[in-house]
């Protein structure tokens, strides 16, 4: 057990990193549904840092694995080839560590939607208001697009 201690430490590093992040990510989605920008940079800047620290424990996680011989073996293949106590004390990390990445996957992405969104409806808006795209009636008169008449302000 002892020779996987660094290994089991490692993953529930990547279980803290994760517990930090999702906030960050829920965060961000919300920020993009409110169509609050300065908020959605904000926590990009704070992803941009935990993408340094989550390649720090990759290579950690990679250098455990080469001396405990299991270099490039996926996470089932760990648990196949450890002695029983250790699989036993992996296994639910592993879990755990999964559902993490799963959660903040579904987020992220949900996230990347509302944002993509967004920036759709700010190229349309700025393609209506683009020089050259005025409209004119039949008496040759340029229409105004910004005035909105409301139903009840016509006559019937």
């Amino acid at each position: 057990m002892s020779e996987f201690s660094n290994f089991i430490k490692i993953i529930e590093e990547f279980i803290d990193f994760f517990d930090h992040l999702i906030p960050i990510e829920q965060e961000k989605l919300e920020a993009a549904i409110k169509n609050r920008v300065s908020f959605v940079e904000e926590c990009m800047h704070k992803e941009q840092a935990a993408v340094l620290r989550l390649r720090g424990l990759e290579q950690k996680r990679e250098k455990e694995q080469e001396r405990l011989g299991m270099k490039d073996y996926s996470f089932r293949q760990i648990l196949d080839r450890v002695p029983e106590d250790v699989s036993s004390v992996l296994k639910p990390l592993f879990d755990r560590m999964s559902e993490q990445v799963r959660q903040f996957q579904s987020i992220s992405d949900n996230a990347k939607d509302i944002i993509e969104v967004n920036l759709h409806v700010i190229q349309s808006s700025l393609a209506e208001k683009a020089p050259g795209r005025e409209t004119y009636s039949a008496s040759g008169q340029k229409k105004d697009h910004d005035t909105t008449k409301h139903f009840t302000s016509r006559s019937v």
